[in-house]
């Protein structure tokens, strides 16, 4: 799991989060989000490639349980050019066990 800890966020006018997250080489695959109500949350890019959202703003959780799906831009860490964007699903869990210990 890779942790991203420069990410940020911003609420659509219509209350959609987007994820703003530096790009990864592959292609997402049907990505979706992991979400137990906390402070973290796993964003599933790939089955093998997760992204860990670490210490959400405290606005976001009550935002995140009420939600569906988010948005997600990739964008080139070097010259901040949007490289992909998509949509995840929010799947809400009880327990994120791969959070448990950041």
């Amino acid at each position: 799991m890779d942790q991203e800890r420069d990410y940020k966020v911003i609420i659509t006018n219509e209350g959609i989060l987007v994820f703003m997250i530096k790009s990864r080489p592959s292609e997402p695959q049907k990505p979706f989000l992991l979400y137990d109500g906390g402070k973290h949350a796993s964003l599933y890019r790939t089955e093998n490639d997760v992204v860990a959202l670490d210490y959400l703003d405290d606005r976001l959780p009550p935002i995140l349980n009420k939600s569906d799906k988010i948005m997600v831009f990739e964008l080139d860490d070097e010259i901040e050019d949007l490289l992909r964007s998509y949509e995840a699903p929010i799947r809400h869990i009880k327990r994120n066990t791969f959070v448990e210990d950041l």
